[in-house]
């Protein structure tokens, strides 16, 4: 099934005092790249959420954004540094001797002093936040794909339809292309006639003949209409296929678009070049679609 590059994906919920919101934004990218916007005391989750996410999205840019509203009480866990509080109070000591100090250091300045108290996600809490999250990414992942999907269903209407049209018209091409020789011989057997009332000289029939071979050979494009017939159907193989296929649709088009080019030029009949034309112009309408192919 073919999926668009865009789309969005939302999910939130609620745990105790806090609220969280996961979004997801994907747009067109060449290869696959996905950015993770997390609160600062969430960052040790970025890993995991940006694996899960890959799960989901096979290429383009993905921007996912968790934001958290309320405050968790429960989350954290205070730790004093013992090391660093004793060290504080010996210098304050030595210091109060050696200047004659009355203020002593009281408890309520070394809480104070930065690197006394440290606050941390309790192990425990830690696991909760870290599956809570997984489930809010993971259904905001899902509800981004069921949009993918849902814009990709009428990309492959629409490619599918530009596709019956190229089709069309390069059938109709092969059934022109035999008849090329023939109006070009009775073309140059007219002109050799009209041209025979004017002079003298004869024509040899073995020149008119080899002219004519000539031209079948120049004007050939059996070859580009198998190839393209083939690009077709090749195309048509991949629009069914479940997984990533943008890239390999664009390549496919700028091969039939090279084909369409070669018999545009190398046939003299004015009705395969305006359908070649027609293929050309369809086939750059499809290459913009594909550009949102995922």
């Amino acid at each position: 099934m073919i999926r668009s590059m865009t789309g969005y994906g939302r999910k939130e919920d609620s745990r105790g005092s806090i609220r969280a919101t996961v979004e997801i934004r994907a747009v067109n990218h060449r290869f696959s790249e996905i950015v993770v916007r997390l609160p600062k005391a969430w960052n040790m989750f970025e890993d995991s959420v940006r694996k899960l996410v890959a799960q989901y999205v096979r290429r383009g840019r993905v921007d996912v954004t968790v934001s958290v509203e309320g405050k968790n009480s429960s989350a954290t866990v205070m730790d004093i540094d013992w090391d660093v509080a004793e060290q504080l109070v010996s210098i304050s000591r030595e210091m109060t001797q050696r200047f004659s100090l009355e203020t002593p250091l009281t408890v309520k300045d070394l809480l104070h002093f930065p690197g006394v108290i440290h606050t941390k996600e309790s192990d425990d809490n830690v696991v909760e936040l870290a599956e809570w999250l997984q489930d809010l990414v993971r259904g905001a992942a899902m509800d981004l794909v069921s949009m993918k999907e849902t814009e990709g269903n009428l990309l492959h209407a629409d490619l599918a339809s530009r596709l019956t049209a190229v089709n069309t018209w390069t059938r109709e091409i092969s059934q022109l292309a035999p008849l090329c020789r023939e109006e070009y011989k009775g073309r140059l057997e007219q002109r050799v006639s009209e041209w025979a009332g004017l002079t003298p000289f004869e024509l040899d029939p073995a020149r008119v003949a080899q002219e004519v071979a000539f031209f079948a050979d120049k004007s050939d494009i059996s070859e580009e209409l198998t190839r393209l017939d083939s690009h077709c159907q090749q195309f048509a193989k991949q629009l069914g296929k479940e997984e990533a296929i943008g890239r390999k649709l664009d390549f496919l088009l700028q091969e039939m678009n090279r084909e369409a080019n070669t018999i545009a030029s190398k046939a003299n009949h004015l009705r395969i070049q305006h359908l070649a034309v027609e293929i050309k112009t369809e086939l750059e309408k499809m290459r913009e679609q594909i550009q949102n192919v995922e």
